[in-house]
């Protein structure tokens, strides 16, 4: 059985248990994170967006160097199960989906894993 474990986990279908993800813990403002070293802070200055208890957003995307644009809509949680195993689940927001990465302390929906760009928000 350990064999079987650490050979799921090898193959990338292992991920820690993450807090239950609930409309309600989704809910809230989150703030933009760029790791990415060819991105300007000033692109991304005045990105925002917010989750509404009820299940519509508001997303402001842009900075002082680049043209601001805002969109509304509807959000919706898309479980796991939907993409297969080992997969996060989704915040879908109108037709754009962002995986959910959840710990203790924060809530993260993930734009770009390989760059560290991503929307997060304190539990």
């Amino acid at each position: 059985m350990e064999t079987l474990i650490a050979l799921s986990c090898a193959l990338g279908a292992c991920r820690p248990a993450q807090p239950p993800i609930t409309p309600n813990a989704l809910a809230g403002s989150y703030s933009y994170v760029s790791k990415d070293p060819a991105s300007r802070a000033s692109d991304h200055n005045l990105n925002r967006l917010v989750l509404q208890s009820d299940g519509t957003f508001d997303l402001v995307e842009g900075g002082t160097t680049k043209v601001v644009s805002e969109k509304e809509g509807v959000w919706k949680i898309v479980p796991a199960s939907m993409y297969g195993s080992g997969q996060l689940p989704n915040v879908e927001l109108d037709h754009s989906g962002y995986p959910i990465e959840s710990t203790k302390n924060e809530i993260r929906l993930l734009i770009d894993q390989d760059t560290g760009v991503w929307w997060v928000k304190s539990r």
